[in-house]
């Protein structure tokens, strides 16, 4: 099975070793887990307020690297959001930018990221949200992060549907509770843990919003692999999830 990853992530995380984890490092063991494409994100960018350095080194490591894309990190929380979004809508690779607000310390629901979403929309770049990249309860304990609440979840998307959002990092609990509220958002697997994982959530979302995300190297690739691999649905229906949504989600 051919899977495209939503979800990786690149360099150095401050409060754990993790070796082999840079570009040609990577490179090398995607084609190991059947990997065709994967959009790629820079731990640089998580704990600086300005992302914009660590977007550049990552997009000048991965240069013509064909399996990797660069996936860049925006934050509508410093003053110069808009001047970083002109930077990034000029480079012919984005087709997406990831915001992590948990991580940046805005809400998901000021008017900053009205504003950041109706430009992201006219120059139809995709929207990716992160909602967290470590549980966190298991974050380490001189930072607290605070996960955007389900609350902001939903008033985000009342006026984020439009963009239909790729939403990373929501628990199967989560996720259920924005599908109730009829939001239109797509979802990925990382975080969504359960015994037949992709049948749990076909229960209340459709499997043509669902795409594979590994969170490597924080999560373990094999172990996401697994959860569309032995899945109980069809092949068609796993093989959406694990690389036909992103094709046609990222235009790829």
């Amino acid at each position: 099975m051919k899977f495209v990853d939503t979800n990786l992530w690149i360099g150095n995380w401050p409060f754990s070793p993790l070796p082999r984890n840079e570009v040609g490092d990577v490179s090398r063991w995607l084609s190991r887990f059947g990997i065709e494409t994967a959009f790629a994100s820079s731990f640089e960018c998580v704990f600086q307020i300005d992302p914009m350095p660590g977007n550049r080194s990552l997009r000048k490591a991965i240069g013509q690297r064909r399996r990797l894309r660069l996936l860049p990190i925006l934050n509508p929380g410093v003053a110069a959001w808009r001047d970083h979004l002109e930077e990034l809508a000029d480079w012919p690779e984005t087709k997406a930018v990831r915001l992590l607000p948990g991580y940046h310390g805005y809400r998901l629901d000021s008017r900053s990221i009205r504003t950041c979403i109706e430009a992201l929309r006219s120059r139809r770049i995709r929207v990716v949200a992160a909602a967290r990249l470590i549980d966190e309860r298991h974050e380490h304990r001189a930072v607290t992060i605070n996960p955007p609440t389900l609350g902001q979840w939903e008033r985000f998307l009342e006026f984020a549907s439009s963009t239909n959002p790729l939403i990373q990092g929501l628990s199967v609990h989560e996720l259920r509770a924005l599908s109730e509220q009829g939001h239109r958002f797509y979802a990925d697997t990382s975080f969504a843990e359960w015994e037949d994982t992709l049948r749990v959530l076909k229960g209340f979302m459709p499997t043509t919003r669902v795409m594979f995300g590994s969170l490597s190297p924080l999560q373990v690739v094999q172990a996401q692999i697994d959860k569309i691999r032995l899945s109980s649905l069809s092949a068609l229906q796993g093989g959406k999830v694990a690389h036909l949504n992103a094709i046609k989600y990222f235009k790829i």
